[in-house]
């Protein structure tokens, strides 16, 4: 390999020169290298030191921040658990036990405690532990009542055969809820009235399903705003109302079964556009139609559905 020639710049004679390196000067030059390097070394290393950092501590506050992120996504599981137990037992004691004529359960007895825990250890476990816990045993103990509370309605259900298939249950049109029952913007008339049923999603010709068994009312045309509309009689006192239909399939005093076609939907009457409006009356009274759709919804479709209609907006009749 050849020896590299090194220059340097002379002042005097404006040139450069050939550098000549004789073995002191080198070792001089590699003294020099060695010192500022080991004092880099040196202060690079006292930084170190004094600034504190511990490995094991990073690693420590690392998994600290992990496992508090952990414990926010169980927290929020777990409060949606909770909310959907107390959903089922709301939804027990007003409807499945209304409607079957059975006691409810008593409130002190669903909120009752657990009479503390009996885990020594726990004792000494963080209070997020502790909660937890007690969180735990809480909910443990509402879904034992709710699986007792099922068993005993099951019971009902076989004696109360024919009721439960008059009973509107599902739901009639497949579409997203649009607009709940209660006080509504009229699209129409531009003034806050009471919505006396729900407006579901439905395009022009979409299928209207008869939400219980029963006998044709009405099926036809009324000056009352509903325009094209059917009114089933379900017997038990309950009477369901499917409006602004664009087409009927069924003539009044004719049978029908829960889930046959009955119409399709349509935009006649006062209405903004297109939807099905579906309405119950109990007993001469207008009710929430959404707590009846029992058959169609799993509990966490309930709670959603339910949450969605409490919106106050502008109704689509």
């Amino acid at each position: 390999m050849a020896k590299k020639i090194r220059y340097y710049y002379d002042a005097e004679t404006c040139s450069f020169k050939k550098e000549k390196l004789t073995f002191a000067s080198a070792v001089k030059k590699a003294l020099s290298y060695l010192t500022v390097s080991g004092v880099l070394a040196c202060l690079l290393i006292a930084a170190f030191l004094y600034s504190g950092y511990d490995p094991q501590k990073v690693i420590l506050e690392n998994e600290n921040k992990r496992l508090k992120s952990e414990i926010g996504k169980y927290e929020q599981q777990f409060s949606m658990l909770e909310k959907a137990v107390d959903e089922l037992h709301k939804k027990d004691n007003e409807f499945y036990r209304s409607i079957l004529n059975a006691e409810p359960i008593a409130s002190g007895v669903w909120n009752g405690g657990t009479g503390g825990t009996a885990n020594a250890e726990l004792a000494s476990q963080p209070d997020v532990l502790r909660e937890t816990e007690k969180r735990l045993a809480r909910l443990s103990q509402k879904v034992d009542l709710q699986g007792e509370s099922y068993s005993l309605l099951f019971g009902h259900l076989s004696e109360n055969e024919d009721f439960l298939s008059h009973v509107p249950s599902i739901k009639p049109v497949p579409g997203r809820l649009i607009s709940g029952f209660g006080m509504r913007m009229h699209p129409i008339h531009h003034i806050r009235k009471r919505h006396t049923g729900i407006d579901l999603q439905a395009s022009k010709g979409t299928p209207v399903y008869a939400t219980g068994d029963g006998v044709i009312k009405f099926a036809g045309r009324k000056a009352n705003g509903y325009g094209i509309h059917i009114d089933i009689d379900h017997g038990y006192e309950y009477v369901t109302k499917y409006a602004h239909l664009s087409k009927v399939l069924v003539k009044r005093g004719q049978s029908v079964k829960r889930g046959d076609i009955i119409g399709y939907s349509g935009n006649t009457g006062l209405s903004k556009g297109p939807h099905l409006h579906y309405e119950i009356i109990k007993g001469g009274i207008k009710i929430d139609p959404i707590d009846y759709f029992y058959a169609d919804l799993t509990p966490e479709e309930f709670i959603k559905l339910r949450e969605e209609a409490m919106v106050e907006n502008t109704s689509m009749d």
